[in-house]
Parts: structure tokens; sequence; C-alpha cells
């Protein structure tokens, strides 16, 4: 009855009712123009043809919301308070999930991925025109977080200097995430080592006895600074890892008794009686959730052994893997927040909504974006949906973020990036390189009408968030 009331109150996001005296001028959904990006069975990058995409924006509400009122350095919510532990932690009440900040109030993450210097010439001399130093660039990341009300810094930001920063200027301290690589990291410094291994899949290092203990040293090396840092709010462990499927198929092709991987497959494949040459897709599923199960169980007890205080938040799940029932109760039984990177579609999808929110564990969008024609950048690679201005991604991002609050245990979302890449840049990875992803351009002159759109949208997050829940079933 829950799940379906539920979808019920999804479905009702574009038509909310009727409007209140105070909305005597709001505009409703409009239309937003896009082309989907996706690749062919060449993997070959193609977009569609434009696209209308209905939109709700905060201007067309169908009634107004007050500003929330916010702590002053995280942004957390004043409305709600628990019990203050000094560091992030996580919460449910009355039906609704939560962060909560250092000091014990509700906090929703409205983040930026990628807060670090880029390498590109121009990106170099803009650096050096309007900064000079790290701190100075820092200070100048807090006030574009200000200005868009945004609170909290994501994965592969530059985590010393926002250290040195937040020591600096308590008064202005940025929450911020790490990611630990643990996983990728292992299975590269093993490719390395033993050529043997270099096309084994990645889940296939997962069984190796050797990457526990990789895992328990990363963890002590990169953790042991930050255990106490009240600024800091958990950690990634890795970053779109290939937990789809055919995992179980992958693994078998191996085909070799060196590999523990293969020698798991095998003993899981005997264990539950199956045909190897007939493997059904709900067995795929189930061998992923096998796999996964393993993963997380070891790094989260690598990380919890290092660091206690803080949260574990997942391995940045993508894909097929987002929606895989058995992936997602691995991660849930271990993670405190399961982080979810999010692309193929305008919003998330009422079937995910419902899916996700049955997840016994809160969760965060950690990836999404759009790129605009306006930008003048060419926009082919990177999986962001393109759109013609500014103007649409602001519009995009507001649709995007009132539609994931109206699902009662998302806690947040982190934009992707901070930065356009710039088509210049020498070390840049060539399949991801001339889009414009961030909320500043190559110059470090910030896109107004994207951070004003992101500003309007952030104020009333919380109020939103509550009042969506007052119609719902409380669990």
């Amino acid at each position: 009855m829950h799940r379906i009331l539920f979808l019920q109150i999804i479905v009702s996001f574009f038509s909310i009712l009727p409007c209140d005296a105070s909305s005597q001028h709001a505009t409703g959904p409009i239309e937003v123009e896009a082309r989907k990006w996706s690749r062919d069975k060449q993997r070959n990058i193609v977009y569609s043809d434009w696209m209308p995409f209905r939109t709700q924006t905060v201007a067309g509400l169908p009634f107004r919301l007050r500003p929330d009122s916010l702590t002053s350095v995280t942004g957390a919510w004043q409305g709600l308070r628990f019990r203050a532990t000094g560091f992030f932690r996580t919460e449910v009440r009355d039906g609704r999930h939560w962060m909560v900040d250092p000091e014990g109030y509700a906090f929703l993450a409205a983040a930026l991925n990628s807060v670090r210097r880029e390498s590109s010439p121009q990106q170099k001399r803009s650096y050096a025109e309007k900064f000079g130093d790290e701190l100075a660039w820092m200070s100048a990341v807090r006030d574009l977080m200000d200005r868009s009300g945004l609170n909290m810094l994501g994965s592969w930001s530059d985590t010393a200097v926002i250290r040195r920063f937040n020591r600096r200027y308590p008064e202005r301290a940025i929450p911020y995430s790490t990611q630990l690589s643990m996983l990728a990291g292992y299975a590269q410094q093993r490719r390395r080592q033993d050529t043997v291994t270099k096309d084994w899949p990645v889940p296939a290092f997962i069984f190796e006895p050797v990457f526990a203990a990789f895992c328990r040293q990363r963890a002590e090396t990169q953790l042991s600074g930050s255990r106490d840092d009240r600024w800091l709010t958990g950690h990634f462990s890795d970053n779109e890892l290939p937990f789809q499927t055919p995992m179980l198929r992958d693994l078998l092709r191996i085909a070799d008794e060196q590999s523990a991987g293969y020698r798991a497959a095998i003993q899981w494949v005997r264990t539950q009686g199956l045909d190897t040459l007939v493997i059904s897709p709900s067995e795929e599923e189930r061998f992923a959730g096998h796999v996964t199960s393993v993963y997380y169980e070891t790094v989260s007890r690598a990380i919890k052994a290092a660091d206690p205080n803080h949260l574990y938040f997942g391995s940045r799940l993508h894909a097929a893997a987002k929606n895989n029932p058995a992936v997602l109760e691995a991660c849930a039984r271990h993670a405190d927040v399961i982080s979810i990177n999010y692309y193929g579609n305008w919003a998330v999808t009422d079937a995910e909504a419902v899916r996700w929110s049955a997840l016994p564990k809160p969760f965060m969008i950690t990836e999404f974006y759009t790129k605009a024609e306006d930008s003048g950048l060419p926009n082919i690679t990177g999986a962001g949906w393109l759109v013609r201005t500014q103007r649409d991604r602001a519009a995009h991002y507001q649709h995007f973020c009132l539609k994931l609050l109206t699902i009662p245990n998302a806690v947040g979302w982190h934009w992707f990036r901070y930065q356009d890449n710039d088509p210049l840049d020498p070390l840049s990875d060539p399949s991801n390189n001339d889009s414009n992803k961030g909320v500043i351009d190559n110059r470090y002159n910030p896109y107004l009408e994207l951070t004003e759109g992101m500003r309007a949208l952030n104020a009333i997050r919380y109020g939103w968030a509550i009042r969506y829940l007052q119609t719902m079933p409380v669990k």
C-alpha cells in the first residue's frame, strides 16, 4: 500500500494541486529543449534531435516557499535539530532521512564535484591572475558556494587545500568528502605487477586476499590525519565500478585457476547448482549481489577501522548497477549513504523513486549535469544532455532537485562539476575533455544564470522536502 501511495504522490509532482493565494502568478511547468547523449552499438557518441522536456522550476511552483533559515557555516537547516556529536551522521525522523551536521542540524547536501586546479594554459593563467595562492582561490570557492546556495564539496576536490582553508578560517569552513579509489587503485597496481592480469575484469580482484590488506593500508594512510575533522562529511571508496552484468560470464571467461575471481565464480556456480552454458539474467543479478557484498564488506571494514567518526558513502553506482536490487541491498548493508551517479533521464524516474525509497538507507545523487550550446564549447564528450542556454541548465537543475526531494530518503545531490573542460588541456582525458560541465568557465568566471538558478532552488530545499513529506504516509 505504501508503495502505491508513494507512486501516486511522485506522479503528482507536475500537478501539485490548487494554488494558494500567494501563487496567483505561478506559471506551472515550462518546456526546455534538450538533446539526449548516448552511444551507439559501436560505442560512438550520438545525440538525439532536439526534444522538449516538461520542466518544473521554482518560479513555476503553485505556491511560494520562504527561504530556509540556515546555519552560517554548513548551510544546515535551523528548523530541525538532532543530538550533536561533533561529526556528520544520518538520522530518520517522521519517515524522512537526513544527514546531520556536527552541531546536530538537519543537512541536505547541495554539493559540487572536482573543485581543484586544472592544468590547461588558459586555466593556469587565469588562476594566477585572479588568485595567486591556494587560500585566496579557496576563499573564492567559498564565495561561489555562498552565492549558489551550495554547502559541500564532493569527489576529486583538493582536500589538502580545503583542510588548510578550514583550519585558517573555521568561521567559513567548507564541508567536504574524500575519494579513496580502493578497488580501482588495487586493480591498477596488480596489472602493473603482473601482465597476466591486465585483461581481467576489475571485479576479479575483489576476491584476492591481498585486496583486504591493501584497503586497510590505504585507509590508514589516507584517513589517519582526518578522523577528528569535524568538516569532513565522509568517504567514497571508488567511482563507477563495473558492477553491471554480465559479471558472472566475465569472471568465468578468465578460465585461469590463478585468478581468485575465477575461482569464486566457479564456486558460486557450483553452490547454486547452475549450468554455466545457460546463465539467466536473474542469476547474473544475484551474482552481482554476491560480488558487491564481498566488496562493500571489505572496504567498509577498512574505512571504519581507520575512521569510525565519518560516514561511508559507497562507490557511486551507475548504469544498470544502480537499479540492481541485489547490488543495492549489498551496498545498503555496509554503507551509511548509498551514492548514485545519474545520467540518461531528465530526472529520476517514478520507478526509480519507488525502488530507492524502499531502501533502508539514505541515498545521494553524486553526479548529474547538463551542458549548454551558448558556452561555445564543442560539448561532444560527457554523458550530460545538451541544452541551449545557461538559463536552461538552471531550469534543469531545479527540476531535477525538486523531483529528487520528493523521495524521503534522498539526502542530497552533487553537480558534476566545478569547472568546464578545456579542449586545449594537454593532460585531459581524450574521452571526456570538451564540455560545458562547470559552474565556472575556464577563466574562473561563474555562469551567473546557472548559479542564480541553483541558489533559488537551494534556498528552499528544506522547506520543499518537508512540505512534500507532509503529503506522504509515514513509514
